[in-house]
């Protein structure tokens, strides 16, 4: 009888250590989720702030192609001699510079909105 419970104390023993090794799995694979979740936290900030600085470049490259999409269409119009001479790079710049200003309002406006949207 006392080899029985010898053997059933030892079982015991055993299942206790078994079951203390699997919490110690369990928290180990717990704490590797947390770190993955901090991992891909820091990931997004990183891209939120990466937005912050892309977006006001996008929104003036965006506008300078709108203002070369206008003076190509008033070349084609044939508006380009408004300014004089009307050939050569000199009348393009004359064309560009307005529309250069305007393209700047428009990006710095797209910077504006994209940062009230960020900020909320």
């Amino acid at each position: 009888m006392s080899k029985d419970l010898d053997d059933l104390r030892s079982r015991k023993e055993e299942l206790l250590l078994e079951s203390e090794i699997n919490r110690q799995i369990i928290a180990l694979e717990c704490s590797q989720l947390r770190l993955k979740a901090v991992e891909w936290r820091r990931g997004l900030t990183k891209a939120g702030s990466i937005y912050k600085w892309v977006s006001p470049i996008a929104g003036i490259a965006m506008g300078f192609f709108a203002a070369k999409k206008q003076v190509q269409h008033a070349q084609r119009r044939g508006l380009h001699n408004l300014r004089g001479n009307g050939h050569g790079k000199f009348n393009l710049m004359g064309l560009l510079a307005p529309l250069g200003t305007m393209a700047l309002k428009q990006g710095f406006n797209f910077w504006r909105h994209a940062r009230k949207r960020s900020e909320a």
